[in-house]
């Protein structure tokens, strides 16, 4: 099978046995189609149409990526937006991405339904049925994954029906992660062979390995559940490797990776079937493209990362602090003024501020560049001093309140300054000022990184032709450290997770962060080493709402402590009680002052089962949502 960047789905198209080929229609295969397979074409065909509903906008082409991340617990919004009770933790049931989500992975299992009950009925050999059921089972079983993990309970739909909708109560977490088990077995059968964008047996062991451990984090069947997830993990170990640079799995076009256990790929040239999520957590303005700058980072996440690892390699990629800016979604970039790039030709964000000096300008060809008759000021970069915080994790108000005093100390006797002096007062009461005003009380698109690795400054429209790579072989890593961390090999799981670092540090020359753990470190720190680390090397990626909750309740206070002890989050809170305005941070937790109570984070550790879901199925009611819904 080709690739599926370079080709386009095939999707059957209903009541006859005539396929047309497109990345550039929405797929038209469908649950009610009862046509027959007649040769192992148009079965392909009929395949590539469920893949196809996987990359789809409701699944990772937008809403798989849009909703982890944004409701993780460090996203925030950027807007004044249906989006906001997702970020701030208080998703409510009629939430549009949860019924989108929900019924995204539900299409990819009605139609691979539909695929294997065509399939059986069909006179195809038994070692095509076998190889082509084998994929579809991979895709069901990632699909109920995905629910499972955020949903908890979900109705379990294994054969083909006339109507979504038919009643059907939740089914038990115990019993669909059976179903998960057994379809990822049924893939085994397929060739181990790296394939991009395909389902391989490989993978499918990779996925088992994930979903063992995952029961064992649920307490279901723990200590078995470790062991299977061991013997999994332990198969694959060693045939997939690391990217060598971090960077790279987020360029365009990641193709060949080695460290790729599954991903999707996109048509660049595609118009209706395309990777869309850059568009929301891209800042606007920052390609050519729809920018709706939609969802932020939030501070916290990225001052406890900075100050857990000085110098990492993937804080510059996981965070987006400056971009070029476009005008009116134009292709040309704003036109740089003066000879080199300063921040009159950027837009910064935090931990940065930029400040002008009085009488200094922009020179080019030894004159001042003119801006309306004026001469245009140099714009100046400075980043927050991270080097004179007791804890740059957390920094403090009070201090950068100093900066302006110091300011005006620098010029006791009102003698005017020039040069290097006044550049590096005006810095200070600069920062001084913005800590409160950008930062904590503005509420604009600068006062929070945004989140880097799905941006795609080549983006046109709401299109970005960026392959996603849903799981990978530093994911498997960490779990397996975690697995062997619980079994009590704490020194294997050191080594483990040092791969992982050692990949980071090394993907910057000179690079001294993230150091390698010490073996001396005991079974609990590396339980919560191991946590923290899954949250900072998957900052912005599908898997993020998973990671912050796969260690339940204890730590997921732990994590969300961060951000409500964050002062700067704690003083953006202030504003909002005073202005409500859904921009500005605020603590989790708000009613109860950010107490972060048991039952708010029991609450949290799942999402609601969609209203539209309750309507529609007879077979769920409004009081067997999940808890706290």
């Amino acid at each position: 099978m080709k690739n599926l960047k370079y080709i386009a789905f095939s999707f059957l198209i209903a009541g006859s046995s005539v396929f047309t080929g497109c990345l550039d229609e929405e797929p038209l295969y469908s649950q009610n189609n009862s046509v027959i397979f007649s040769t192992e074409s148009n079965a392909k065909q009929a395949l590539l149409g469920c893949y196809g509903y996987m990359a789809a906008p409701n699944g990772y082409g937008q809403q798989w990526q849009e909703l982890p991340i944004s409701a993780s617990g460090f996203g925030w919004t950027n807007r004044n937006s249906g989006e906001d009770p997702n970020v701030s933790l208080n998703v409510m049931t009629s939430s549009t991405q949860v019924d989108y989500a929900w019924q995204g992975m539900y299409k990819v299992i009605a139609e691979v339904n539909a695929f294997l009950d065509n399939l059986n009925k069909s006179n195809l050999s038994d070692d095509v049925k076998s190889k082509l059921g084998a994929e579809a089972h991979f895709l069901r079983g990632v699909a109920y994954y995905n629910l499972v993990a955020h949903f908890g309970d979900v109705p379990m739909r294994t054969s083909a029906s006339s109507s979504d909708g038919i009643a059907m109560p939740r089914t038990p977490k115990e019993q669909v992660f059976g179903l998960i088990i057994d379809d990822f077995k049924a893939a085994l059968v397929l060739p181990e062979t790296p394939n991009d964008g395909y389902a391989t047996g490989l993978a499918a062991k990779a996925y088992l390995g994930k979903v063992y451990h995952k029961m064992a984090c649920l307490d279901i069947d723990k200590q078995a559940n470790l062991t299977n997830a061991k013997a999994m993990f332990d198969e694959v170990y060693g045939k997939y490797q690391l990217q060598p640079k971090f960077a790279d799995l987020f360029v365009d076009h990641v193709n060949g990776s080695k460290e790729s256990i599954f991903q999707l790929n996109y048509n660049a040239e595609s118009t209706l079937v395309f990777n869309r999520a850059c568009n929301r957590f891209a800042p606007a303005h920052s390609n050519s493209g729809i920018a709706w700058g939609t969802y932020k980072t939030t501070k916290a996440l990225y001052d406890w990362m900075r100050a857990t690892y000085p110098g990492d390699p993937r804080i510059a990629v996981s965070f987006l602090t400056s971009w070029r800016q476009h005008k009116n979604n134009q292709a040309n970039d704003v036109p740089q003024k003066g000879d080199k790039p300063c921040a009159n030709d950027s837009t910064y964000s935090y931990p940065y501020i930029t400040y002008k000096v009085k009488g200094v300008y922009v020179m080019k060809n030894g004159k001042p560049v003119m801006e309306s008759g004026k001469p245009l000021q140099q714009d100046f970069v400075a980043e927050l001093p991270y080097a004179d915080m007791t804890d740059p994790s957390n920094p403090s108000i009070a201090k950068f309140a100093d900066y302006t005093k110091q300011a005006k100390e620098m010029n006791t006797g009102n003698i005017p300054l020039t040069g290097q002096a006044l550049k590096d007062s005006t810095r200070l009461a600069r920062i001084g000022e913005s800590v409160k005003k950008d930062y904590a009380a503005s509420g604009k698109e600068h006062a929070s990184p945004y989140f880097g690795k799905m941006f795609d400054k080549k983006a046109t429209g709401t299109r970005s032709h960026k392959n996603l790579i849903v799981y990978r072989y530093a994911e498997m890593l960490l779990l397996m450290a975690d697995v062997y961390n619980e079994l009590g090999n704490k020194d294997r799981a050191i080594e483990l997770a040092n791969e992982v670092l050692k990949r980071a540090r090394q993907s910057v020359a000179g690079a001294k962060e993230p150091a390698d753990w010490p073996k001396s470190l005991t079974q609990g720190q590396v339980r919560e080493k191991l946590y923290y680390e899954r949250i900072f090397e998957f900052v912005g990626e599908p898997n993020m709402y998973d990671m912050v909750r796969l260690k339940g309740v204890d730590f997921l206070k732990k994590a969300l402590e961060k951000h409500n002890n964050h002062e700067i989050t704690k003083e953006s809170a202030k504003v909002y009680q005073e202005t409500k305005n859904n921009k500005q941070d605020r603590l989790y937790n708000e009613v109860e002052g950010g107490a972060l109570t048991p039952d708010f984070l029991k609450k949290n550790l799942l999402l609601p089962i969609p209203l539209s879901e309750i309507n529609y199925n007879e077979g769920i009611t409004v009081d067997q949502n999940n808890f706290g819904y």
